[in-house]
């Protein structure tokens, strides 16, 4: 399963040069290695703003826009200041669907856990097992007409969840010499930060895939083939910090432009393990012997997280209805990690490695439009395009497998109804695609989309307004190889609140 995590995406090749070496630059490429997973994942800042699906680019009114378009900061009438929380809730899981290969019919029994075979066997041919049982093997029946994406269907789920302080933000217009200004800051805390992916058959080399070089196209009767057979699990927690600020300045009542900076630091915990269950010896004409193993290798450690980025905006605005623009300038992320890695078979041997990523990042473009038809409505839209094709990459060190990122187009729709001068009804929706291709895609320029749909309330009260939002992402897809169909599902659930004084 890819989980960037699978914005800044999940599949990341990073060979680290500590754990899965060897043959298995060559095996199944689900179960990537540690790298920049996780950070992909967006953190909501403001409580308005992701009840509309996040399309603020061309809305103004709100100290929001010093996350998407710091031009509008100076159409604020009054000095803001806003604290929020939020409690996140994440689920991963996956299907996957052996199918029978015309080589080694019974083996996907195996892999689908429909058959357990005896550790007394290791070794034997399976035909010769079939023969010792009379043909009688114990083996149960596939669940059929389910969703293949569904919890029934699941072979596995991980869920992890977090609560806690999320924002704190001021914002202030100002004049100076006759001139209309804004400036604001903000500390943002994001608790989910986290990534899990787990490959309950990963195989080395893969059965099934013409894409990988260790695909196993036919074994003649000279020479045998030794497939292992091992349990992947990779798994980061942690959290990230970001300080915001900006200023604005108004050009004329249609025109303002805006400058601001973002600077990001973090840490995470890092587990990673290859567990072996056994292996497989194939030879010709449908003969293979299985073996149970108990070889292991795993890694554990933390990544610091570091970057500083630089954004231009600008707005306009005609009547009722407005443009918002803002690029985000090139800039480099870097991650420094820290590991122990430890390797049991006969022996156990114990290591430290450490090592530094860095990811050269191209300009991020968004524009917005937002219409107002009468005062009670507002109708927003923004488009996001990042070229991530021209991402370049150092790394620690050198990865033969790597592949480029593709490139990502965000829209986001979001709607307000104030249905009183006290309360608006806020709804959004988002279509994020990732930036990485499923395996055997027919499009290949292009990732998954996750889907997020968000609704809201904003009631403004003597002593303060308050917000709430809420938030739910869905990601599927599937990775296909001649052998088996992996379904793989990711949901989420944000419930922010916040709230904003005004003086």
């Amino acid at each position: 399963m890819h989980t960037m995590n699978k914005n800044f995406k999940k599949r990341f090749y990073f060979l680290i040069p500590l754990l899965l070496m060897g043959p298995v630059l060559f095996a199944q490429h689900r179960g990537d290695n540690l790298s920049l997973q996780g950070l992909s994942s967006k953190n909501d800042v403001s409580v308005k703003a992701s009840a509309m699906g996040g399309a603020y680019t061309a809305v103004t009114g709100d100290m929001a826009s010093l996350f998407f378009n710091p031009a509008s900061l100076v159409k604020l009438k009054q000095i803001q200041v806003s604290v929020s929380a939020n409690y996140y809730s994440k689920q991963w899981r996956e299907n996957q669907n052996y199918r029978p290969d015309r080589y080694f019919v019974t083996l996907p029994f195996y892999l689908e856990g429909l058959y357990v075979p005896d550790p007394a066997n290791n070794g034997k041919w399976d035909y010769q097992l079939a023969q010792d049982t009379l043909y009688n093997y114990n083996v149960k029946e596939p669940e059929l007409g389910i969703d293949s994406y569904s919890e029934e269907a699941a072979d596995w789920k991980n869920d992890k969840d977090d609560l806690g302080f999320n924002n704190f933000t001021v914002a202030v217009p100002f004049e100076l010499a006759g001139q209309k200004f804004a400036a604001a800051a903000s500390f943002n805390r994001n608790n989910n930060f986290y990534d899990f992916d787990r490959n309950d058959t990963y195989l080395d080399p893969h059965v099934g895939y013409y894409g990988y070089p260790g695909d196993i196209t036919r074994v003649d009767g000279i020479h045998t083939l030794t497939m292992y057979w091992s349990r992947f699990i990779r798994e980061r927690v942690g959290t990230i910090n970001t300080i915001d600020a900006a200023i604005s300045y108004e050009l004329s009542e249609m025109i303002s432009i805006g400058t601001g900076f973002k600077t990001m630091w973090g840490e995470s915990d890092d587990i990673q393990s290859l567990t072996r269950i056994g292996s497989f010896l194939l030879s010709n004409q449908q003969r293979f012997a299985f073996s149970y193993e108990t070889a292991a290798n795993s890694i554990s450690g933390t990544s610091d997280y570091s970057s500083t980025s630089f954004n231009l905006s600008a707005l306009v605005e005609l009547n009722r209805f407005r443009i918002g623009l803002k690029v985000d300038l090139p800039y480099t992320l870097t991650r420094e990690w820290k590991y122990t890695e430890t390797k049991k078979d006969s022996v156990v041997t114990t290591k430290t490695v450490n090592g530094k990523d860095e990811v050269e990042l191209p300009a991020i473009f968004n524009i917005g439009f937002s219409f107002q038809p009468v005062d009670a409505f507002i109708i927003a839209f923004d488009y996001e395009y990042v070229p991530y094709k021209k991402a370049k990459f150092n790394l620690g060190s050198n990865d033969a497998t790597f592949q480029n990122w593709v490139n990502q187009n965000t829209i986001r729709f979001g709607l307000e109804f104030k249905a009183t001068n006290y309360l608006s009804l806020l709804a959004g929706y988002r279509s994020t695609p990732q930036t990485y291709v499923p395996d055997g895609a027919a499009i290949t320029d292009k990732g998954p989309d996750a889907n997020s749909y968000n609704c809201g309330v904003s009631v403004s009260l003597f002593f303060g307004r308050i917000d709430l939002s809420y938030e739910l992402r869905i990601l599927k897809y599937y990775d296909s190889y001649f052998s088996n169909t992996n379904y793989s599902f990711e949901k989420s659930s944000n419930i922010m609140i916040g709230y904003t004084y005004s003086f």
